[in-house]
């Protein structure tokens, strides 16, 4: 039953590979795209479409780097400032221009991330970076040190399709998500549980599955795992070493046996399939799809990269439960909107005070469980931003952005191709463009008034500035509609 349920999809004539899935795929494996990259992968066929998004390391990257000497030159003063014995008021002096340094550095990483989503070939390797982001959660003001939170960016990266038992090690050791849940505190005689239970309850297994003796057995397996500078340090003085049982197996265990232990529970083999099925393809889903996803990720060794690939290529991921089903985060609005107006061009500080306006501040988390999902992104205090972000992409200008922090206005006469010569035409192609399919009658009216007709066939010449300017109001009425806000 629950391979049926999962089905790899095949076009046929009745159902075939079309633009409108082609563009689906795109939206929930990347963060969507212009209408002459959605009709490439239409070409391409279907499994050539999303194998080139699987196997992106095929295709060439730019990495980025953040220049961090500025802080260390920092620290190194506040070190020589102590060890003299300055007095009280110059060393604070001191910390405070380091804590402005750091923000400064995390506002630079949330800019080039940013940049990256928007600019990249590999769609799939920054949505799986997001992905973790709000999964493995870390953020400032618990991580002031900015390179940490930059270390913890690229692992995602560079493990975003791997194996999740070595990222889950990884993360363990990792010096943004050792302070973010206090684990660089975690000694011997006085164990900090804020890992061990997060280890357990966000980012394994889920709630049910474990009891609070095994959490505080898993704060003590991990107790004298720190870090130096940027890298994991083991303080074996620090660690007990003592008799410990955590989920029915015991020993004298460490971190390394707790993760492996965990990796042997049934529970885990579903825990993160249930979570990326929800980011990819539908809320709440069947028990019998968790069922065989966990059974493929438990022998692929805990492949990230199967599972996603699976779940791609499955048919209920084309089924009309899933197409068109996500309400867009605040960063599939933002990053998808500016590539499907081809708007590389935007200023990316703009961008994330919109994004932050929305609700979802990158690497300022709310809590280690994340974000929310799902209708939770619209409520009466964002829908107005989440409408209001297509002017600052068609003005330049957003209520509640200082004028200074604006964007230059996009030519709203790039988004329409070719030489439509009616009215019908334009709003076919914007509609196309934006929402991936054509409006009914009823609904194209009010649109084609704002282009000054009463019926598709009236003309309509791309030239002069008011059609330049019924273009972008047109653009920002449909970004305004309630079909836009669904992925």
């Amino acid at each position: 039953m629950a391979e049926a349920l999962l089905r790899k999809f095949r076009p046929t004539a009745s159902n075939p590979w079309d633009y409108a899935k082609a563009a689906h795929l795109l939206n929930r494996a990347g963060f969507g795209g212009k209408p002459d990259e959605i009709e490439r992968l239409v070409r391409m066929g279907f499994e050539a479409a999303v194998n080139e998004l699987v196997d992106y390391e095929t295709i060439p990257d730019t990495p980025f780097s953040i220049d961090f000497s500025e802080i260390y030159s920092l620290l190194e003063e506040a070190e020589r400032l102590r060890r003299t014995g300055a007095d009280e008021r110059t060393r604070v002096a001191v910390a405070q221009r380091i804590q402005r340094a750091n923000i400064q550095k995390i506002q630079e990483i949330r800019e080039s991330w940013v940049s990256r989503m928007i600019q990249t070939k590999r769609p799939l390797q920054e949505k799986m970076v997001f992905f973790w982001h709000g999964h493995l959660v870390s953020g400032y003001p618990e991580v002031r040190f900015a390179e940490h939170l930059y270390i913890q960016n690229e692992l995602f990266r560079r493990m975003a399709l791997g194996d999740y038992k070595g990222l889950i090690l990884a993360i363990a050791r990792d010096p943004a998500m050792l302070t973010y849940l206090d684990n660089h505190l975690n000694r011997k005689g006085k164990p900090n549980e804020n890992f061990g239970r997060a280890l357990l309850e966000m980012f394994t297994m889920g709630i049910g599955n474990y009891t609070e003796q095994d959490v505080k057995e898993d704060a003590r397996a991990f107790t004298g795992w720190a870090f130096r500078g940027t890298e994991f340090f083991f303080n074996r003085a620090q660690h007990d070493d003592g008799v410990k049982t955590f989920l029915g197996v015991t020993g004298n265990l460490d971190g390394t046996d707790a993760i492996d232990i965990i990796f042997q529970q049934p529970a885990t083999a579903r825990w993160l399939p249930f979570k990326l099925f929800e980011f990819f393809a539908y809320l709440r889903p069947e028990e019998r799809i968790i069922d065989d996803l966990a059974v493929w990720f438990k022998a692929t060794n805990f492949s990230v990269g199967h599972v996603v690939r699976r779940i791609l290529e499955s048919e209920l991921f084309y089924s009309p439960k899933a197409l068109r089903a996500q309400v867009k985060s605040p960063a599939q609005l933002v990053v998808g909107s500016v590539r499907l107006l081809d708007g590389e061009q935007v200023p990316v500080r703009p961008l994330l005070a919109a994004m932050d306006q929305m609700g979802q501040a990158l690497l300022f988390p709310p809590n280690v469980g994340g974000w929310p999902k799902g209708e939770s992104w619209i409520t009466t205090a964002t829908i107005l931003v989440r409408y209001n972000f297509s002017g600052l992409l068609m003005t330049g200008r957003m209520p509640g952005l200082p004028r200074r922090a604006g964007a230059q206005a996009l030519d709203a006469t790039r988004f329409v191709t070719g030489r439509p010569e009616t009215a019908g035409e334009v709003l076919e192609q914007l509609t196309r463009r934006l929402l991936h399919r054509s409006l009914d009658g009823r609904r194209q009216f009010g649109l084609l008034r704002t282009l000054g007709a009463n019926r598709p066939t009236d003309p309509f010449l791309l030239d002069g500035s008011t059609s330049a300017e019924r273009l972008r109001t047109l653009t920002h009425m449909i970004m305004s509609m309630p079909e836009y806000q669904l992925a």
